[in-house]
């Protein structure tokens, strides 16, 4: 029969081997896990004590034990250079996926690095147990393309405290300082802005997806401030992306006649559904997305868009990473932002109809451009 301190003593273990317990995190008092177990107090220490001797946890008197952090081996010379890529995204046919990864691996390659990836497709933070594969694989640093980076802030914090770099793509965690690579989103906001307004378009809206994204904040902001600033007589709305169903009969009442969608992705189900309710792009209305690599055969429209550079987004995140690695950069909180570029394509972008009305309601949006403040929807 096993000893009861060795069942609490390999429980423990097996907890902080899974991940389930991290480093630096408090364990239950001894008290707690007498009560647990129902052993006395000298067999909880016993097996606190073969934790100790493991080397995976530390004592500290008056306060407790804790997940002892343990150090990652330094390599050796001769050993092989790796960067662990880490991705989260939830479209597993995406075109600028592709083109980053490619633009990682062009300087990596000449650099003699070599790249592991793990990509999940699933809308959530990274998981530990990622991480901890490519630690085990003794990765010289992280290349991270979050599906949202709030979520994810323990995640940096234990990849700093191993001492590896890391840097995160085209999102960013609010109010945490780490190395990023981007595109200039809020220019791209006011350049699609800017674009139907030169197409006569005074009343506008922009279709979110998530929200919650730096990203797509920035977008937002853009587009906004541009509207904001063409003068009282241009109205724009942002409109949540759950409420698309609801925009043909915006359209239809005159309210909207050009769309800013913050994804091609977006644009592309946008432009999907006002086609099945009989509405013409860009005849009733102009569309425009952000992206500019966006391929579906269910779509059959070439639409005007914000171009990102992804393949330089990749290069530029690589040439960061080794920044660090090497210490030629001892800061890691540093954003890069690489310029967009508006593609205009009349297939989707055009002037307003001689019949659309010059009216919006602000009761159908998050925001307006001349009224900052938040509207209960």
């Amino acid at each position: 029969m096993t000893p009861k301190y060795e069942v609490i003593h390999q429980t423990i273990l097996r907890q902080i081997n899974s991940g389930a317990l991290r480093a630096d995190e408090k364990l239950p008092g001894e008290d707690e896990l007498a009560r647990e177990y129902g052993v006395s107090l000298i067999t909880v220490r016993r097996a606190m004590t073969e934790l100790v001797s493991d080397g995976v946890i530390r004592r500290v008197r008056g306060q407790g034990s804790y997940v002892k952090q343990r150090p990652v081996p330094k390599k050796q010379p001769s050993e092989e250079k790796v960067i662990a890529f880490l991705l989260n995204h939830d479209n597993n046919a995406a075109v600028s996926i592709t083109r980053i990864i490619t633009g990682v691996q062009d300087v990596l390659s000449r650099r003699g690095y070599r790249l592991l990836a793990e990509w999940n497709v699933v809308s959530g933070p990274v998981e530990k147990s990622a991480i901890d594969r490519m630690i085990a694989n003794r990765v010289d640093g992280f290349i991270i393309y979050p599906f949202d980076p709030d979520a994810d802030t323990d995640n940096y914090e234990y990849i700093e405290k191993r001492g590896l770099p890391y840097v995160v793509l085209d999102r960013y965690p609010h109010g945490r300082p780490c190395a990023y690579v981007g595109s200039d989103n809020f220019a791209g906001g006011m350049a699609a802005c800017g674009a139907l307004l030169r197409y006569g378009h005074k009343n506008i809206a922009m279709i979110t997806n998530f929200g919650f994204l730096s990203s797509e904040q920035e977008r937002m902001a853009g587009f906004l401030l541009a509207a904001r600033e063409a003068g009282p007589e241009v109205q724009a709305v942002v409109i949540d992306g759950a409420k698309r169903e609801e925009l043909p009969s915006l359209i239809r009442r005159g309210g909207i006649t050009g769309l800013f969608c913050v994804s091609d992705r977006v644009a592309a189900r946008t432009i999907q559904l006002l086609t099945v309710k009989g509405l013409r792009v860009p005849e009733d209305v102009s569309v425009i997305g952000f992206d500019d690599c966006f391929f579906d055969s269910s779509v059959n429209l070439q639409f005007a868009s914000v171009r990102q550079d992804f393949r330089s987004i990749g290069c530029l995140s690589a040439e960061k990473l080794l920044e660090l690695i090497d210490g030629k950069s001892v800061f890691p909180g540093t954003k890069t932002l690489l310029p967009v570029e508006l593609v205009e394509r009349r297939t989707s972008l055009g002037e307003p109809g001689p019949k659309q009305k010059n009216e919006v309601n602000a009761s159908d949006a998050i925001y307006v451009s001349n009224e900052p403040s938040y509207i209960q929807t």
